[in-house]
């Protein structure tokens, strides 16, 4: 029951008709509730019917926690009674101003309403509390994209693998855009060409069967990623239960609860990579500015895996260039073939057993297939010699980390690949070459592919000696530990060798 002005106790069917008296209140541009202090509906105008799609009749005397539109809130999680503004307001008799509540509407799918309840006070005491609410659907669904270009961008600068960019995309879309369902396809060519799925997030259950009269999976069909695909045109339908182009694909949007749906090629000049394709619950979900956003994205994703295709041609051009370039000196070291291609394996282990990011670990493989690229410049009837070398003979070996940098250097390989070519033979205590560096001043990767290289060549014949074997090469990692090598990476070196690791 709610009080009027002069104090009397004024039933539902009072006050509404006192409200309605109102007139005015009916051109009002947002809905406007009043609920009792019983926590029931008393009163409402018509714009509030009209949002939530119903009749006077259903929504007055309920509850708020039993209202027949049933809010959830963004995460899609249902508002239990006490959790609905109006409740919260009536207990506490605090505001709740700007309250995001989602409600399915029939016919018209999920909207959302920015919802503020405040006390209603009458003759000094509370006589219930005022809820009014407005449709901010279409700027939900504008802020939802905006967030999805915007968190997406961070994607698109870093990616390690086409299918990985692809993936990420479609996760980012649903978990950050608040999505149903994102997936992309591409064209599988041949006799009988269909739509393969490379990528999707959300509910995927949607697309083991197809949407349309034959299938979204056969690029002729009548759906919107067949039709975006065909027509490199982007294909929206922002009310999927109205939606007349087909009976199949329309029932199976409704059973996964879908309202609106859009379809943008991906395209690199005239070539169609592929077709993002993104479901939202709620009907309008691509309306203008969203639509606009998303198009966005979706350039902004051509360019990005355009760029990860020249990149990945790129990084298979270095490796070639790497692998010419590290035989190079094997080709006057017949004893020490393949001793770069094992060292560059072997640390690339160590290094994983370390944890380092897998970019790293790639480029300590690559330091360790060209470090010794320096003994290019000793003659070669010095490296084959059998037997112990003069002085001066090993002094033009220790030349070879110096020219080694210096080649690389002038190549601009990335980090570390020239400094481990210069501190491979560096060892902690100082006592190695050819700089004599001491601790942290040795990078990490240069200490990964000096345990590396000192285990390689113990392992296999040298010419003037025969190979001393696994268990040999690790008592001496074992015994140089914190002091001519780095103790981590000596611990994770003996453990790769004990679990099985073999050239």
């Amino acid at each position: 029951m709610s009080s009027s002005g002069n104090g009397h106790a004024v039933g539902v069917t009072d006050q509404e008709a006192v409200f309605r008296s109102m007139g005015f209140l009916d051109t009002l541009a947002e809905g406007l509730m009043l609920i009792d202090t019983d926590g029931r509906i008393s009163a409402c105008n018509q714009t509030a019917l009209t949002l939530l799609g119903i009749t006077r009749e259903q929504i007055l005397g309920r509850g708020i926690g039993d209202a027949v539109w049933g809010g959830v809130k963004q995460d899609g999680t249902p508002f239990t009674g006490p959790e609905y503004p109006a409740a919260i307001t009536l207990r506490t008799g605090e505001p709740c101003t700007d309250v995001l509540v989602g409600t399915d509407i029939p016919g018209d799918g999920r909207r959302w309403m920015s919802t503020t309840s405040r006390l209603v006070v009458a003759d000094g005491q509370v006589a219930g509390v005022s809820n009014t609410f407005v449709d901010i659907t279409p700027l939900m669904a504008e802020r939802r994209a905006l967030s999805t270009f915007t968190q997406l961008s961070k994607v698109l600068t870093n990616p390690a693998r086409e299918r990985d960019l692809l993936a990420d995309l479609c996760s980012e879309i649903v978990l950050l855009g608040g999505y149903a369902l994102a997936w992309i396809g591409v064209v599988n060519d041949g006799d009988d060409p269909t739509i393969e799925i490379e990528a999707s997030a959300g509910d995927v259950g949607y697309l083991h069967v197809g949407q349309d009269g034959t299938s979204e999976h056969e690029p002729n069909g009548l759906g919107f990623t067949s039709t975006a695909m065909r027509t490199r045109r982007i294909q929206v339908s922002n009310d999927l239960a109205r939606d007349a182009r087909g009976e199949e694909w329309r029932e199976r949007a409704k059973e996964f609860g879908f309202g609106s749906v859009v379809a943008i090629p991906i395209t690199i000049g005239d070539e169609l990579l592929a077709v993002l394709t993104i479901y939202g619950r709620e009907a309008s979900a691509f309306d203008g500015p969203s639509e606009i956003l998303l198009t966005r994205l979706a350039t902004a994703f051509s360019l990005g895996l355009a760029h990860l295709r020249d990149t990945r041609r790129l990084a298979a051009a270095f490796e070639g260039t790497l692998l010419a370039i590290g035989k190079m000196s094997e080709v006057r070291d017949p004893y020490t073939a393949g001793h770069q291609r094992n060292v560059g394996r072997l640390g690339a282990a160590i290094a994983r057993r370390l944890d380092l990011e897998p970019t790293l670990v790639d480029l300590v493989r690559q330091s360790g297939e060209v470090h010794d690229i320096g003994k290019f410049s000793v003659s070669a009837e010095i490296l084959t010699r059998p037997g112990e070398l003069q002085p001066e003979e090993f002094a033009l070996i220790k030349r070879h980390p110096d020219v080694g940098y210096a080649i690389l250097v002038e190549a601009s390989v990335p980090w570390p690949i020239a400094e481990v070519a210069h501190q491979h033979h560096e060892r902690l205590d100082g006592t190695g070459y050819p700089d004599g560096l001491v601790g942290d001043a040795i990078c990490l990767p240069a200490r990964i592919i000096a345990v590396a290289d000192v285990v390689e060549a113990m392992t296999h014949h040298r010419p003037y000696r025969a190979g001393l074997g696994t268990d040999a090469a690790l008592e001496e990692i074992r015994r140089g530990a914190g002091s001519l090598y780095d103790a981590e990476v000596a611990s994770a070196c003996v453990s790769v060798l004990s679990e099985g690791f073999t050239f």
